[in-house]
């Protein structure tokens, strides 16, 4: 592992890191795995991640103002208290599977077809985001928000606890499992018997 003064890292292995609270400001990671670590407020402000893998990592309150995430993939990972909004929205590309992703805001990103497959999400905010074919496939989605969210195409296929109000978030071509869809109705204030 080489040492945290220097600036840029390129096909290396992080395993079993513990960097709470350092500043990790302006470095470049491409296409290094992150493996086991604790990055529990950590300061990535204007990190580069290219290509790069996390897995089973704890990335709780770290700040990503101005980080540029192409090609990041969470896999395993503690998410909690993360800006995601704050990011370079520029070649912005990530993924998410079997993460817990707790009081995060992806709001106003453009998150076009990005999965976060079997994540427990919880509180998190997905406000003026695009979502079109994203893929939720398997989360719990519990207390989390979408307001003026395009939704189109993606997939909610086993997806448990939402609560999408389609008149204020663009559904068509969504899909949606049973009986869970049902969900859909509460926020149009009809009674199902």
């Amino acid at each position: 592992m080489s040492s945290l003064s220097e600036n840029e890292f390129e096909n290396q292995l992080f395993r079993c890191c513990v960097w709470t609270e350092h500043n990790l400001k302006h470095k470049v990671y491409s296409h290094c795995t992150f493996e086991k670590s604790d990055f529990t407020k950590v300061n990535w402000t204007s990190t580069k991640f290219l290509e790069c893998t996390m897995h089973k990592c704890n990335l709780s309150l770290s700040i990503l103002d101005g980080c540029r995430l192409q090609g990041l993939v969470f896999r395993d990972c503690k998410l909690v208290g993360v800006n995601f909004g704050k990011c370079d929205p520029l070649f912005l590309s990530v993924q998410f599977h079997h993460c817990l992703i707790d009081t995060c805001n992806f709001s106003d990103l453009h998150l076009k077809g990005t999965a976060f497959v079997q994540c427990m999400i919880r509180e998190t905010h997905f406000s003026n985001a695009n979502l079109s074919e994203a893929n939720f496939s398997g989360s719990d989605l519990r207390g989390s928000i979408f307001h003026n969210s395009n939704l189109s195409k993606a997939n909610f296929i086993g997806v448990i606890n939402y609560a999408i109000n389609p008149l204020s978030n663009a559904l068509k071509n969504a899909r949606f499992s049973q009986p869970e869809v049902l969900a859909l109705l509460n926020h149009l204030g009809i009674l199902i018997e």
